[in-house]
């Protein structure tokens, strides 16, 4: 397993960004006992913070908000720390994000192994998912670089909702996967109160639904393969879908 860190970003709000976060770390910390899980919140908001920290050893989950007129400070810190996580190979790290075009963070982007990117099915929310991922695809363009790898994940889609055309249509022509799909339900909303993970909802559509996603976090994107399906410029699997044309 390779360490490494991902961040879940959007320019959008409200689309999940921060229960994505919150539920993701849980699943990692669970999975990977034998490595050390670090949490950086940069949202302004502080949600995953607010939902995380009473669950970590004191200072592995940090709140460095870094919004539109960002604090200098908290982006300094922010890269020293994920410098230093990086440089740990039993190291995991997780980074919020805020809403917003994502220019005070891209340098923090760029050290990712891969971006989770939320979206649900209504269009107000997949246009500027698609302009966020221009803003990354460029970058990555512009340094030559295979990572961040762009991951989409389909969020609060209605439960008996099989198709996802909308989002697949928009994304035709970009360098990005698509990751298994999540629905809403009332008691992951709740969780923002009072964050109990995963185990918090087990028997319900929602928790197999990310049994589904954690593995394939933990199958492309830390295991390294993902990294070879991009080299080789082709689709390995059917849970995973290159749209690139």
């Amino acid at each position: 397993m390779n360490s490494g860190a991902i961040l879940v970003g959007n320019i959008k709000g409200g689309v999940g960004k921060s229960m994505l976060t919150a539920f993701m770390t849980d699943y990692l910390r669970r999975k990977f006992r034998n490595h050390e899980m670090k949490v950086i919140d940069a949202d302004p908001q502080g949600t995953a913070f607010e939902m995380l920290e009473p669950q970590f050893p004191r200072g592995n989950v940090r709140h460095l908000g870094v919004g539109g007129r960002y604090d200098g400070v908290n982006l300094v810190t922010l890269d020293s720390l994920l410098r230093t996580y990086l440089n740990n190979d039993d190291h995991l790290v997780m980074i919020d994000s805020g809403a917003g075009t994502p220019d005070a963070l891209l340098h923090a982007i760029m050290a990712c192994r891969c971006i989770l990117v939320p979206v649900s099915l209504s269009w107000a929310d997949i246009r500027p998912t698609v302009d966020f991922i221009k803003i990354i695809q460029t970058r990555k363009d512009e340094a030559n670089q295979t990572c961040p790898h762009i991951v989409v994940v389909p969020n609060r889609v209605p439960p008996r909702q099989r198709d996802i055309s909308e989002i697949t249509n928009a994304l035709r022509g970009l360098d990005v996967v698509l990751a298994p799909g999540l629905s809403e339900l009332s008691a992951v909303r709740k969780q923002s109160a009072a964050f109990t993970g995963l185990t918090g909802l087990k028997g319900t559509r929602y928790y197999d639904e990310f049994q589904k996603l954690g593995a394939f976090v933990c199958d492309y994107v830390l295991s390294g393969k993902i990294d070879t399906m991009f080299d080789k410029n082709r689709v390995q699997h059917g849970n995973v879908i290159r749209l690139r044309t």
